[in-house]
């Protein structure tokens, strides 16, 4: 806790107290929750021999109270032997009856073993639902996996036939590839045959397919100026008619 120099002298002025220099005061807690002990002898010294040797005797009291008194004494002690006597006829009675404490404890005993034997009861009928239970969702489950790996052995046997119908045809077709034995033919083919793709589009939708080019050039060949090859700005000569495609180019 920290408190200002100038609160604590009743002497200092308010100038003083501005000029003052704030010092740290410490003040401790650890005694503010003790009670101050009672003066007197330590209890742990023994008593002195006025106090321990003092006899307190009673005040002499009325014959006529003492009467009424010890008249009273009798007559309670009467009414609590009779109850005495009274609540251990009953509880006799209770136990020749079969309702004492020792029936009674015989037939909590035999209620919780019939308990007992209920409970395992229940718990056998629980256990026999509960694996019925678990064996009706395993052959659903079964059932489901079955019918799933079916469905991918059906597709996978549709694939197989799709796949070996495309290797026949892609066998069937293969006989017209260009391979290296038949290389020569087939350009020969190509330079007395060509075929011709390339084609253009104008905003109306007309497609302008490109002239089939000529197996030899005549003279000299044209050389390509700005628009010069576009097709949408010479008049269609071929725009319905797209160029033949040979046998093979179709088959495939």
């Amino acid at each position: 806790m920290f408190l200002n120099r100038c609160f604590l002298s009743p002497a200092s002025s308010n100038s003083s107290c501005l000029n003052a220099v704030s010092l740290p005061l410490f003040i401790s807690s650890r005694n503010i929750g003790r009670r101050t002990p009672k003066p007197g002898k330590p209890p742990i010294l023994p008593p002195a021999k006025k106090v321990l040797y003092k006899v307190v005797h009673p005040p002499w009291m009325k014959p006529e109270d003492v009467k009424e008194l010890l008249w009273r004494r009798h007559a309670y002690n009467n009414a609590v032997v009779s109850l005495r006597k009274v609540f251990k006829r009953e509880i006799e009675a209770k136990e020749a009856a079969g309702l004492g404490i020792e029936a009674l404890r015989v037939r909590e005993k035999d209620e919780l073993n019939e308990l007992i034997l209920e409970n395992e009861r229940r718990n056998q009928e629980a256990t026999l639902k509960r694996e019925r239970q678990e064996k009706e969702e395993y052959e659903k489950i079964k059932a489901e996996f079955l019918g799933e790996i079916g469905k991918k052995l059906s597709a996978e046997a549709e694939n197989a036939k799709e796949k070996t119908i495309e290797v026949k045809k892609m066998i069937e077709i293969s006989q017209t590839f260009v391979t290296k034995d038949n290389l020569d033919d087939k350009l020969k083919e190509a330079l007395e045959k060509p075929v011709v793709f390339d084609y253009c589009i104008d905003l109306n939708g007309n497609k302008f397919f490109d002239p089939v080019p000529m197996k030899y050039v005549e003279g000299t060949p044209t050389r390509q100026k700005a628009r010069v090859f576009d097709r949408s700005l010479v008049q269609p000569r071929n725009t319905e008619t797209p160029p033949p495609q040979p046998a093979s180019a179709t088959s495939m």
